[in-house]
């Protein structure tokens, strides 16, 4: 049997959705921005884009837009606390949220202000390419300009995850995350 629900239930309805942690560097004062967002995909393949959604109170929402980049960080479930810390504190307290989390900061491979953190198990670098007001967050599309792997965890040869190592976050619904299979299902 169904139920009707509050049409604001889609978002759980929806997910769980993979979760990431964004960053970027404040071009005004270097500080390092890190915000978990669990609303992000791929937008387009040709060109490479990815769009991620962030509500405009948050400080990263200001540094990105600045900065005109970010970086999506896929972090394993091993680094859970580090995810929940990151999208549960304000970067108006820390200048560098990313090491307040527990994180490392690594330089961007083609801006100084797309900071990655290496414990990533893979990391996109995106150049801001439009902004677009969604009811009431905003949607930072950007072209992805580099990827990095960690081949532990990510097979590039076959160019997918592996799935028995790469235990990918989801955010279920407020403080609860899932991670990935253990194995691949294939469909026959």
């Amino acid at each position: 049997m169904r139920t009707r629900c509050s049409v604001n239930t889609f978002i759980t309805l929806s997910g769980p959705h993979p979760t990431y942690l964004v960053t970027a560097n404040d071009p005004r004062n270097n500080n390092k921005a890190a915000i978990t967002v669990a609303w992000g995909t791929p937008i387009s393949v040709n060109p490479p884009l990815f769009g991620v959604v962030i509500s405009p109170n948050k400080v990263s929402h200001t540094i990105i837009k600045e900065a005109g980049v970010f970086t999506v960080n896929i972090l394993s479930i091993d680094e859970i606390d580090e995810i929940w810390w990151a999208g549960s504190h304000t970067g108006r307290q820390y200048e560098n949220k990313i090491k307040s989390a527990g994180l490392t900061a690594v330089p961007g491979k083609t801006d100084k202000n797309a900071t990655s953190v290496i414990e990533a198990m893979a990391s996109f670098e995106c150049k801001l390419k439009n902004m677009i007001p969604v009811g009431n967050h905003t949607l930072f599309i950007g072209e992805v300009v580099s990827a990095e792997a960690n081949e532990e965890y990510f097979d590039l040869e076959k160019g997918k995850w592996i799935p028995e190592k790469a235990r990918l976050i989801f955010h279920h619904v407020n403080d609860v995350f899932v991670t990935s299979g253990e194995r691949e299902i294939v469909h026959e």
